[in-house]
């Protein structure tokens, strides 16, 4: 049993739903997803699109965490308040009619201030600044930005406002870019980023502030987004990532005739799997309750008992939201609250029923502010269901959107009968399906598939194909088919299979699959040295993307014989922890061999290496099949490091690290490639060398 005495008025036991308010949890918890793997894996995706409650503040607060680390990136951060928006939308008010005339200003207008910020922070390091402070054409755009005082956005206004007319928008829209000498401030800053080999990371969150879904509103959007991918595009020093909600992205989509072709490809969806949740779950309540317990579904079984009991139980718990991190954290936070105020040790189903009737209502009224604007008869689309059966056909369902729009006709208010006309009942179900309200069920499997990530269908329903309202809503409408008493939980989990969609695990999979196939076309020996080292930093950067930071060629890689990459070890997971604990390793090498036999010449090169920061333990990358030692020279030589240099240098195949990024096409084995490595290090600890010392006794207590 868990002891709760002292924790008993502890309401939110799991931590604050709001990330701005959550840092203690985020710093301690927060569960390193596929999608923020590939935003620090990978610089191809400039747009993040979210629905309420996903993570994506918790996001930009754990990545610009990340990237502050790095001694050789320079964050970024931008969040603004209502009152800057709004100030900024002033200046566009001459392109109020056009979403094309406002779009094509702030891109000019985002783009010049972002590369002011990075100019001026040049400007001011000063190991950085020589090259600007000598530039006589960027002295102007510095001295007149550093000159207005305020944010980002005022000094735009300001400076913007000289060049903008009111009588000839279009003319001051084609000067503008060469008023503001646009295209020599970005050269000049990419050759400074490339000479000083300084990365760049921007992080914009909060931009529904102040945000009217009108042409100004969609065209500063559209703006950002467009400069943000130009400079993405332009230098691989500028990483801008932006945060949007879906509600917001839609209109974009919706309203830029240029979508698919310039911002389609850029984005990634953030997305929860029930297993990601376990993990968050089990996170906080490890911290909260003090548990020492390794597997998530056993910290979860220690704190709830009966029939939330197990992974049926957890996902008993995931009917009742949106598979999004908040709605678990509010069920959560108000079941254990029940619990705790009857003097409880642990969450029943009970707890479970009083937290879910008291959001659901929540949840419906999030549902309907979200997507309000840009979907203006929701509140009637969605009570048209009121007290009806959770389950019933396509064809049942339209009858009921119809029969509620003939019931508000005589409002005559134009966007509902707008909408309508546009869409009729067939479109006005599809944009349901997409804002998660209903699933629809598959023929061959039985299970309702619900979109939780705000995607478009890709395909029509029947009039016979089966829906399911989500459960979190049920309550909300006084559904007839009580969700929550246990006898009819149980039915429900087994009659209605609840599977959630996603794109983003399959986008990521086959950029794997890519890199594990494109080392099988490699030729070893000379001829692919140079292919073969590119392969391996690829590699290294998505395997340990979350625990080495900058890693990177050697900084004498540009020899013939130096094929090493280096990382710097955050120490932050267990085995990369023992690393720097036990071996002082703050630098990682990885010394890339592109043949198969390794000798005397390769351990007393990379033992060279191990030296102060390097510390004791190092990389060998070879083209063997297999990361075992073979007996002989392999066994011999590494025992001969150990012995003479107190060093260990671990073989590292390129087939054993395509094996791992195999393993991270599971979401549900996140923490899989830390066991791996360190089941390898044990081995060499404890088979290879025979350490008796307490380094490899307090490792093994650890696991």
């Amino acid at each position: 049993m868990v002891d709760f005495s002292d924790k008993l008025l502890k309401s939110n036991p799991l931590g604050d739903t709001t990330a701005e308010n959550d840092n203690r949890m985020l710093s301690e918890a927060f569960i390193e997803t596929a999608d923020f793997r590939t935003l620090i894996e990978s610089d191809d995706r400039t747009v993040v699109v979210g629905r309420r409650g996903t993570g994506k503040s918790a996001l930009f607060y754990q990545l610009n965490k990340h990237w502050e680390r790095d001694k050789t990136t320079k964050v970024f951060t931008f969040s603004p308040e209502d009152t800057q928006i709004i100030g900024f939308r002033s200046l566009l008010r001459p392109f109020s009619d056009s979403f094309n005339l406002s779009r094509a200003a702030t891109r000019i207008l985002w783009k010049y201030s972002l590369l002011m910020e990075i100019v001026s922070y040049f400007h001011s390091h000063y190991k950085l600044s020589s090259d600007i402070k000598s530039d006589p054409e960027l002295r102007t755009h510095i001295d007149r930005w550093i000159s207005v005082r305020g944010d980002v956005l005022k000094k735009c206004r300001t400076i913007a406002a000289e060049f903008l007319s009111n009588s000839d928008p279009e003319s001051s829209i084609g000067d503008l870019q060469y008023e503001l000498e646009l295209s020599m401030i970005e050269e000049k800053v990419v050759k400074a980023l490339d000479k000083n080999e300084k990365n760049i990371v921007i992080l914009m969150d909060r931009l529904d502030e102040g945000y009217e879904p009108d042409s100004i509103g969609i065209g500063i959007i559209a703006g950002l987004t467009y400069a943000s991918i130009e400079l993405n595009k332009k230098t691989k020093y500028i990483r801008p990532i932006i945060f949007l909600r879906d509600n917001i992205f839609r209109a974009l989509a919706k309203l830029d005739p240029d979508y698919s072709r310039n911002v389609e490809g850029q984005v990634i969806r953030l997305h929860w799997d029930w297993a990601q949740l376990l993990g968050l779950a089990a996170k906080r309540l490890k911290i909260h309750f003090s548990l020492d317990i390794e597997k998530d579904q056993r910290v979860w079984d220690r704190c709830v008992a009966g029939e939330l009991v197990g992974r049926e139980g957890f996902k008993r718990c995931l009917q009742f939201t949106l598979y999004r991190p908040r709605d678990l954290l509010s069920l959560l936070n108000e079941a254990f609250f029940c619990a705790f105020r009857h003097q409880r040790h642990t969450a029943v189903q009970d707890d479970l029923e009083y937290a879910a009737k008291s959001i659901s209502i929540a949840r419906l009224e999030d549902l309907w502010k979200e997507y309000q604007k840009i979907f203006p008869s929701i509140h009637i689309c969605t009570n048209a269901f009121k007290s009806a059966e959770p389950e019933q056909t396509v064809a049942i369902a339209k009858r009921k959107i119809d029969a509620a729009f003939e019931a508000i006709s005589e409002s005559e208010d134009p966007k509902l009968e707008s909408e309508f006309s546009l869409l009729k009942s067939s479109g006005i179900l599809q944009s349901l399906y997409s804002v998660g309200f209903f699933g629809i069920k598959d023929k061959n499997s039985g299970a309702y598939s619900f979109c939780h990530d705000g995607r478009t269908p890709d395909k029509g329903f029947n009039d016979t194909d089966k829906i399911l309202i989500h459960p979190c809503y049920w309550l909300g409408l006084n559904l007839n088919k009580d969700a929550l008493s246990p006898d009819e939980a149980q039915e429900i989990n087994d009659e209605y299979e609840i599977k959630v969609v996603s794109e983003n695990s399959d986008v990521r999979n086959a950029k794997i699959g890519q890199i594990v196939t494109h080392l099988n076309q490699i030729p070893t020996g000379k001829e692919g040295d140079s292919e073969f080292e590119l392969w391996c930093l690829d590699a290294l950067r998505i395997i340990f993307a979350a625990h080495l930071m900058d890693i990177k060629h050697h900084p004498n890689g540009a020899s013939v014989q130096r094929r090493d990459i280096i990382g710097t070890n955050r120490g932050k997971s267990d085995f990369w922890g023992r690393v720097l604990n036990d071996y002082k390793s703050r630098h990682i090498v990885f010394d890339a061999k592109n043949y198969v036999d390794i000798g005397p010449t390769e351990y007393r090169q990379l033992q060279s290496y191990l030296t102060g920061v390097y510390g004791k333990l190092g990389f060998i990358i070879n083209r063997d099949e297999t990361e075992q030692l073979h007996a002989g020279k392999e066994l011999d030589w590494t025992k001969e490091m150990f012995q003479s240099h107190n060093v260990i240098i671990m073989k590292f195949p390129a087939k054993y690290i395509a094996k791992l990024l195999q393993k991270l096409r599971s979401p549900e084995r996140h923490d899989v490639i830390d066991e791996q490595m360190s089941k390898l290090l044990t081995l060499y600890e404890t088979s290879y060398l025979s350490i008796k010392s307490s380094r490899a006794s307090k490792s093994s207590r650890k696991r």
